[in-house]
């Protein structure tokens, strides 16, 4: 009996060997563990500025419906016209304006609009302004059609997401992404941005507080998010799990047999 008690005494020290081994610690899957209840000073939010290429979706409304209308039939003629020889019928064609390299947009009845560097508040004041003098009234409405950011690596549902609004924070991508994997490196996210023909990269760490300062805590379109794995993740799959505590387990049983054997 005093033989076994003393062999069960090394339980509790061979037992934190397994649990110890491939597991995420709690610690790196919390998120703003050090936020405090005082309120956080944030700097002016950006404004996000039309580039070439972007396109841009133009609502025109009026109290004279037969104004729009002749509005709308030239939209619908400069389209064909856009795409004659290129197989595409304006009935293809997204109902929305392409910013040309020159940074321009071509509309009915006011021509060339610059649109490269103004918000969509200002590019949406100058063509009310324009249109003033053919269409009574107008009401104008400009939003982005191609704002679109793209999650990769550790998030749940990786994919790219078209975001309804102007503006999205990297944490409302991961959330529509599906939140971070457990084997996220949350410390460490890469956000590839390319605006104007420059491609910048910047890392973020959305487990401090100071994200919310960042100028990468808002994304802007075609961004591209990237989390890393921990890597406890290279652990992750069933078969090396197998293989890992097969090892483990057969260690244990050799520390065991020397212990009994030692103690007899």
């Amino acid at each position: 009996m005093k033989r076994n008690r003393f062999h069960y005494r090394w339980l509790p020290l061979l037992l934190p060997l397994l649990f110890s081994c491939g597991s995420v610690k709690l610690k790196q899957m919390v998120m703003f563990d050090d936020v405090r209840t005082e309120p956080l000073t944030i700097d002016t939010l950006p404004q996000l500025r039309i580039a070439p290429l972007d396109i841009i979706n133009i609502q025109v409304t009026s109290n004279d419906p037969s104004t729009v209308l002749a509005f709308q039939q030239q939209r619908l003629t400069m389209a064909n016209s856009m795409n004659a020889g290129s197989g595409e019928s304006a009935l293809g064609v997204q109902e929305g304006y392409r910013v040309d390299e020159q940074g321009e947009i071509h509309m009915p009845f006011i021509g060339a609009v610059r649109a490269q560097g103004r918000t969509l508040n200002e590019l949406r004041q100058e063509i009310s302004t324009r249109l003033d003098k053919y269409i009574l009234n107008t009401s104008v409405q400009c939003r982005f059609m191609n704002f679109r950011v793209t999650l990769l690596g550790e998030v749940n549902r990786p994919s790219t997401y078209t975001v309804p609004s102007e503006r999205v924070t990297i944490l409302e991508a991961l959330g529509m992404a599906g939140d971070f994997t457990a084997y996220a490196e949350r410390n460490n996210v890469l956000v590839i941005r390319e605006r104007d023909g420059v491609r910048s990269t910047a890392r973020v760490n959305v487990q401090d507080r100071e994200i919310f300062r960042s100028p990468w805590f808002y994304l802007n379109p075609g961004d591209i998010v990237y989390v890393r794995p921990q890597k406890a993740r290279q652990y992750a799959t069933r078969g090396d799990l197998v293989e890992r505590y097969g090892v483990l387990l057969v260690s244990l049983l050799s520390v065991a047999a020397t212990v009994i054997i030692t103690t007899r």
